[in-house]
C-alpha cells in the first residue's frame, strides 16, 4: 500500500503532460481504479486478519499434536538407530543356525566354509571381551558362554576329523594332504586336543610299524623268503639287517611327516601360545610328557615353551618307533646272549655304536631309540666281558710254560682277538673304551703269564719267557696303532717292561761270559790282594791256568751265548742282547789287560830276589789281547 500512495503522489507530474480534454476523464477513471484497489486491499486485509485468527486458533489447537509428532519422530529415529545397532550386533555376534550346523555337525564336510565360520566364531569370542567392559555385563557373559560352547564343539569336530584322517593316512605319500596340515595348525590353539591327536597318531603308527617290522622279520607279508630271521645263525648279519630296516623306516617316517611340523612350525607355535590362555589348567594338571620334563631349557622369557618344529618331528618319529625298539631290544639281546664268540660279540657292539651315532644325528641324543641302543651296548659289552672271563678261566687252567719258552696259546688267542677288535673299531675307540677292552681281554691273560714266569726257577729263562710274551703283546699293539691312536699307552708300558727285561738279560749274559772266561775271577783276586808281592806271586802261579781257561772259553763262547738266547722269539732282540753282552765282556777284559800291565810295572828286580833268572812278563803268561778277544767273539 505505501508503494501505491507513493505512485499516486507523482500523478500531477505526468497528468500535466496529457492532453487537456482527456485529463479529467482519465483522472476519474484512475480514482475509480484506486478506490477499487483500496476496497480490494481492505478485503485482503480482512481476509488476512481472519486467516491470521484462524491460523492462531489452528496453531493453538495443533501445538500438542505437533509436539507429540516430534516426540514420535524422535522415538522413531531412536528406534531405527537401535534397530540398525541390533541388526549390526546380530550380524556380527550371532551365528546363524546354518553356520552352526556347518561348524558342529559331523555330518557336514570339513571344508573352507568350516574354517571360515570357525575363524568368525573366534573373532566373536574375542569381541565379547569388549562387551564385558560395559556396566551391563550379562549380555557379554551369556554371549561368551554360548560362543565358548560353539568353539568347543567346532574344535571337537576338527579333532575327530583329524583322528579319522590319521587312521587312513598314507605316510608313504611324499605330499601329505594340505587339509591335514591346515587342521593341525588350527587345532594347535587347543594344546590338549593337539597333543591327544599326536598321541593317537603315534599309537597308530606304533602298531603299523611294529607289524611291518614283524613282517620283515618273519617274511609273513611278502612271502618272498627274504625274512631277516633267516640270518639268525649269523648274529652280526642278523643285527645289521634289523638295524638297517629300522634306519630305513626312521628316515622314511621322518621324510613323510616333515611337512606336518617343519614348514608350519611358526604357525603351530603361535597357536600353542594362544591356546595356553584358553587352557590354563594344562600347565599344572596336564600329564607330564618326556619333552616337557627333559627340555625345560626350551622356554621363552615369559615361561612359555617354545615350539620347535624339528624337535617335535623327531619326537613323533621316535615315539612311532617305540614298539619297534622293544622288539629290537629283545631280539638283539637273544642274539648276543646265544653267541659265545667274544670277537663276534664285540663286533655287534661296534655295529650298535655306529647306528647309535647315526640315530643320534637323525633323532637326537635323548630319543627312545638312542637310549635303547645305549642299553643294548651296555648289555653287549657286559656279555663280552663275561665270555672273555669264561674263556680266560678255561684257558688259564694250565699255565705251565712250554719248554721252548714260547708264549702260551691262550695269550696268542687273546692277542688275535684283541687285534681283530682293534681293527674293527679303528679310530672310534676312545681311551676309556681301550682301557676297558684291555682289562677284559688281556689283563687277566697277562697276569696268568706272569704267574707262569714265576714258576720257572731259572731267572734267565724266566726273563726270556717274559720277553717272548711281551714281545708278542707289543707286536699286536703295533699292528693296531694306526687305526687306534690311543693304544700308545699300553704300548709304552709294554715297551718299558721289555727294555727292563732286556737290560736284565744282557747283564745276566755278560756276567755269565765273565765267569765262564775266568775274567771276573782274576779281577776279584787282584782286587783282594792288597800286598804287591802277594798279588805278584798269585798271578805268576795262576795266570797260566787262567789263560788256558780263557782259550777254552773263546773257542765256543759266541756260540754258547747265542745258544743261551735261542728261545727268544725276537731274533733281532736276541742278537742285540748277545752283542751288548759281548761288548760289556770286552770292556771288562780291557780293564783286566790294563791291570796286568800295571802289575807288570811294579814287579821288583833287585839282587837277592828268590826268582831264578829273569822275571817272566805277566803278559807272556796271559797273552790274549782285547783286539784278539773282540775278533774271536765277533
Amino acid at each position: 500500500m505505501p508503494e501505491l500512495w507513493r505512485t499516486l503522489g507523482r500523478w500531477p507530474r505526468w497528468v500535466s503532460v496529457l492532453e487537456p480534454g482527456r485529463s479529467t476523464g482519465f483522472l476519474i477513471k484512475g480514482m475509480q481504479q484506486v478506490q477499487r484497489v483500496g476496497a480490494m486491499i481492505a478485503t485482503l486485509n480482512r481476509t488476512c486478519e481472519e486467516m491470521k485468527q484462524h491460523i492462531i486458533a489452528a496453531k493453538q489447537e495443533s501445538a500438542p499434536v505437533l509436539e507429540e509428532a516430534v516426540t514420535l519422530m524422535e522415538r522413531k529415529r531412536e528406534t531405527e538407530s537401535k534397530q540398525q545397532l541390533l541388526d549390526a550386533f546380530c550380524q556380527h555376534f550371532i551365528i546363524s543356525n546354518e553356520d552352526l550346523t556347518l561348524l558342529t555337525s559331523s555330518a557336514e564336510p570339513l571344508d573352507d566354509r568350516f574354517f571360515t565360520i570357525l575363524h568368525r566364531v573366534k573373532q566373536v569370542y574375542r569381541d565379547c571381551e569388549i562387551l564385558l567392559g560395559y556396566e551391563n555385563q550379562r549380555l557379554g557373559v551369556e554371549l561368551m558362554e554360548q560362543t565358548t560352547r560353539n568353539l568347543d564343539a567346532g574344535f571337537k569336530k576338527l579333532y575327530n576329523w583329524i583322528q579319522r584322517e590319521f587312521k587312513g593316512l598314507d605316510v608313504e605319500d611324499p605330499h601329505l594332504r594340505g587339509s591335514i596340515r591346515r587342521a593341525l595348525r588350527v587345532l594347535s590353539e587347543r594344546p590338549t586336543l593337539f597333543q591327544n591327536c599326536l598321541d593317537f597318531f603315534a599309537d597308530a603308527r606304533q602298531n603299523t610299524l611294529a607289524e611291518a617290522f614283524h613282517d620283515a622279520l618273519t617274511g609273513s607279508a611278502t612271502g618272498s623268503g627274504k625274512a631277516i630271521e633267516f640270518s639268525t645263525h649269523e648274529p652280526l648279519r642278523y643285527v645289521g639287517d634289523m638295524m638297517a630296516w629300522i634306519h630305513s623306516a626312521a628316515v622314511s617316517e621322518k621324510e613323510a611327516l616333515e611337512g606336518l611340523f617343519v614348514s608350519d612350525a611358526d604357525a603351530i607355535s603361535r597357536g600353542l601360545s594362544a591356546g595356553k590362555a584358553n587352557e590354563p589348567w594344562a600347565r599344572i594338571s596336564g600329564r607330564p610328557r618326556r619333552d616337557d620334563v627333559e627340555h625345560d631349557e626350551d622356554e621363552s622369557e615369559d615361561g612359555d615353551a617354545v615350539f620347535d618344529g624339528r624337535k617335535a618331528l623327531n619326537d613323533l618319529v621316535d615315539r612311532n618307533l617305540a614298539a619297534v625298539c622293544q622288539t629290537l631290544q629283545h631280539r638283539i639281546e637273544l642274539a648276543v646272549r646265544s653267541s659265545g664268540d667274544p670277537v663276534l660279540v664285540y663286533k655287534i657292539f661296534n655295529l650298535l655304536d655306529f647306528y647309535r651315532g647315526t640315530f643320534s644325528k637323525l633323532l637326537g641324543e635323548e630319543s627312545i631309540l638312542d637310549r635303547s641302543i645305549t642299553q643294548l651296548q651296555s648289555f653287549t659289552l657286559a656279555h663280552f666281558e663275561e665270555v672273555m672271563a669264561e674263556e680266560r678261566t678255561a684257558a688259564t687252567a694250565d699255565i705251565t710254560p712250554h719248554s721252548d719258552l714260547s708264549p702260551p696259546i691262550f695269550l696268542a688267542t687273546a692277542l688275535n682277538q684283541f687285534a681283530d677288535i682293534g681293527r674293527a673299531r679303528g679310530a672310534q675307540m676312545t681311551a676309556t673304551e681301550l682301557e676297558r677292552l684291555f682289562a677284559a681281554m688281556l689283563s687277566g691273560v697277562l697276569n696268568a703269564c706272569a704267574e707262569a714266569a714265576v714258576q720257572i726257577p731259572d731267572i734267565r729263562r724266566s726273563d726270556i719267557y717274559k720277553l717272548n710274551y711281551l714281545t708278542a703283546l707289543r707286536t699286536t699293539l703295533d699292528a693296531v696303532t694306526g687305526p687306534v691312536p690311543v693304544v700308545h699307552v699300553p704300548l709304552e708300558k709294554a715297551g718299558q717292561e721289555i727294555h727292563s727285561l732286556r737290560d736284565q738279560l744282557v747283564q745276566y749274559l755278560a756276567t755269565t761270559l765273565l765267569e765262564d772266561s775266568g775274567v771276573s775271577g782274576l779281577l776279584q783276586e787282584i782286587d783282594s790282594h792288597h800286598d804287591p808281592d802277594g798279588r805278584r806271586q798269585w798271578l805268576m802261579g795262576n795266570l797260566d791256568n787262567a789263560a788256558q781257561q780263557l782259550d777254552e772259553f773263546l773257542s765256543s763262547a759266541l756260540m754258547d751265548a747265542q745258544d743261551s738266547v735261542k728261545t727268544l722269539l725276537d731274533r733281532g732282540l736276541a742278537n742285540h742282547v748277545v752283542t751288548e753282552a759281548v761288548e760289556r765282556f770286552c770292556s771288562e777284559f780291557d780293564e783286566l789287560e790294563a791291570v796286568l800291565e800295571m802289575v807288570q810295572t811294579t814287579i821288583p828286580t833287585e839282587e837277592g830276589d828268590d826268582l831264578d833268572g829273569p822275571v817272566p812278563a805277566l803278559r807272556a803268561l796271559y797273552p790274549r789281547t782285547g783286539a784278539e778277544v773282540r775278533a774271536l767273539l765277533s
